[in-house]
């Protein structure tokens, strides 16, 4: 009986130390397979981690240049729509002012025209009396070359003047430009006949003078006549 016990006890043990000889393979296989198993996942993950982190660099890419492109396309319509409000505004105020400008510009012809006729009138008067007086001014010959000039100058300012198209058009976007070359073309042709004004001046000082002379000069002779008469 005692022997059966130990028989029995003898194959337990034995069963238990082959099962642990056993278990000490198998441990040590699957710690390495385990180990390997970890490695392998690492690696795919570390794989995908990295397409992923490609992936999302090129969408971020792709994603800064689309809002790039709106953008710029949102500023240029802001811009195309400032400039529609602008020029709608620009051309409220010029239907506003059309009827007074074209009316400027008229004028601005005519009293230049007028002015011109004037001068050329006291002009004409200055040569004639020049000429039935008899006068003898030095400097008459090159105070007349300037009043010539500026009178051919004053001609050209006006005639440019005329010419300027003086219908404003609102619906041009040219119009403020058209309006702004009138003006200085007004200015100009102001510019030209203050000058022409001045060289007439100049002359008619001149005659002043030389008449003043010749009187003196025929009230001596008529004296001197009397007195030889009287005598």
């Amino acid at each position: 009986m005692k022997t059966a016990k130990r028989f029995l006890f003898s194959l337990t043990a034995l069963l238990f130390i082959s099962g642990v000889a056993l278990a000490v393979p198998v441990s040590a296989r699957d710690g390495v397979g385990g180990h390997a198993s970890a490695e392998t996942t690492s690696s795919s993950d570390s794989t995908t981690g990295t397409e992923t982190q490609t992936e999302v660099e090129t969408h971020a890419s792709t994603l800064a240049e689309q809002f790039k492109l709106q953008a710029k396309s949102d500023l240029a319509a802001k811009k195309a729509q400032v400039k529609a409000r602008t020029q709608e505004q620009r051309q409220k105020s010029c239907e506003a002012r059309k009827t007074a400008l074209e009316t400027r510009m008229s004028n601005a012809v005519t009293h230049a025209t007028n002015h011109k006729a004037v001068f050329d009138k006291i002009y004409t008067r200055v040569q004639n009396f020049y000429t039935d007086k008899n006068l003898n001014v030095s400097d008459y010959d090159s105070l007349k070359a300037k009043v010539d000039i500026t009178q051919t100058d004053a001609a050209t300012s006006i005639e440019t003047l005329k010419n300027l198209d003086i219908s404003v058009d609102c619906t041009s976007q040219t119009v403020a430009d058209s309006v702004s070359a009138f003006q200085l073309a007004v200015k100009d042709t102001r510019d030209s006949l203050k000058t022409y004004r001045a060289a007439l001046v100049d002359l008619i000082k001149s005659l002043k003078g030389a008449s003043t002379s010749t009187d003196k000069a025929s009230d001596t002779s008529n004296t001197s006549t009397d007195n030889t008469t009287n005598q």
